[in-house]
């Protein structure tokens, strides 16, 4: 892959005053000229083989254009559970929904880890 960045699309647009983030709307510019639609109404892009327009890295370089932009009314794309089950299953998460902080998350239990001893040598 070549090192020249110069050919991008994002490096003839002239950016917008209004832009907070130069590098996520440099990448979205790019991402969006990159999968426009072709005649038969799908991404011409080779990696999103044939799907439908708009395809998703296009959707997502829309969602990234508008943040980059300083939008911060764009809906989550991670739905919250409503329900009693999903809030059991949850316990172990914080009020904000992030998991709670653990201790030695891999290390397994403290009983169960063996006991460093010093060697005279």
């Amino acid at each position: 892959m070549s090192d020249d960045t110069s050919n991008r699309p994002s490096r003839r647009e002239q950016r917008p005053g209004d832009v907070t983030d130069p590098l996520l709307w440099q990448l979205a510019v790019d991402v969006l000229s990159a999968h426009e639609p072709d005649e038969n109404g799908a991404c011409h892009n080779l990696l999103c083989a044939d799907q439908p327009w708009p395809c998703a890295a296009r959707s997502s370089a829309e969602q990234s254009l508008r943040l980059a932009r300083g939008a911060a009314e764009t809906p989550s794309t991670v739905a919250r559970e409503q329900s009693e089950e999903a809030g059991a299953a949850h316990a172990d998460r914080s009020p904000e929904g992030a998991p709670a902080a653990r201790r030695a998350w891999s290390a397994g239990p403290v009983s169960a880890r063996p006991q460093a001893t010093a060697s005279a040598a």
